[in-house]
């Protein structure tokens, strides 16, 4: 019997790419999303590729609801991987955002990453086996506007895996946090942002397929925090070190010039 890896976000982009990953290891999947047409025909094509079973389950879960279907659909399943992949951005600034889009996101982001975490993790410390992958950001390292309340979250995703790590040390459960930077998918258009994708350099856009081929690559290593792009690694070494007066000033100058750009805008549509 095969063992069997659970991915959230599975639709496209990372967790669709992590689902690829492991297929191909051998793996069968339960992949959760919340475009059935496009999931399914993705499910359909990786059992054919890689001759493994790909269960698919349409789920809200950024709500209740939602991540309680979930829960009592894979209750009774052994689970050896979790990668907690779901996710969205926001593009206002924290005042102007709606409340019920507050909660959604401190939903999916927090609560529900905690609860498949530990759904999940009795049965492989039962079992001493098992992965856990949770998608964090470069945005946990360095919050700026405009991402105060999608990087706090992913700061709680960076700080709870760590925590983990220190328990499980022995157990046979590995944990990891991933910190990646742009990335070409579907994130920026939900969240109403237009960004150019061509560009290229230090903070250009990386194909999802090589960010998880170095998160994994980092994984086997031993690292719990993996940071796969040269852009995210210089906002986490600025995070650490530069002055924090420095750092708020900076931030308060990129407000100002975003807020600027704003007004410039919405006079020029008048």
């Amino acid at each position: 019997m095969k063992n069997t890896a659970l991915i959230t976000g599975a639709t496209s982009g990372l967790g669709l790419s992590y689902a690829k990953y492991f297929a191909s290891a051998g793996y069968d999947l339960i992949l959760t999303g919340r475009r059935r047409e496009i999931i399914q025909k993705n499910a359909e094509i990786l059992q054919k590729r890689y001759h493994i079973k790909a269960e698919v389950l349409i789920v809200e879960l950024s709500d209740p609801n939602g991540i309680s279907h979930l829960l009592s659909c894979i209750r009774d399943r052994d689970i050896h991987v979790l990668v907690n992949n779901a996710g969205f951005g926001l593009k206002p600034f924290f005042a102007d955002t709606p409340r019920e889009d507050i909660e959604k996101m401190l939903y999916l982001q927090i609560w529900c990453v905690t609860q498949l975490t530990h759904c999940v993790l009795k049965g492989m410390l039962q079992r001493h086996d098992g992965i856990i992958i949770n998608i964090s950001s470069d945005g946990a390292f360095a919050v700026m506007p405009h991402n105060v309340l999608y990087s706090s979250t992913k700061l709680y995703i960076l700080n709870f895996t760590e925590g983990l790590h220190t328990e499980l040390v022995g157990t046979g459960v590995h944990v990891q946090a991933v910190c990646p930077g742009f990335i070409d998918s579907h994130f920026h258009e939900n969240a109403g942002m237009h960004m150019d994708k061509n560009k290229k350099g230090l903070f250009g856009f990386r194909q999802p397929d090589d960010i998880v081929a170095d998160a994994m690559k980092d994984f086997r290593k031993g690292k719990v925090v993996s940071v796969p792009d040269a852009g995210a690694k210089l906002i986490r070494f600025m995070g650490r070190f530069m002055p924090r007066k420095a750092f708020y000033k900076m931030s308060a100058s990129f407000s100002a010039g975003v807020i600027k750009k704003k007004a410039n805008t919405s006079a020029s549509h008048k």
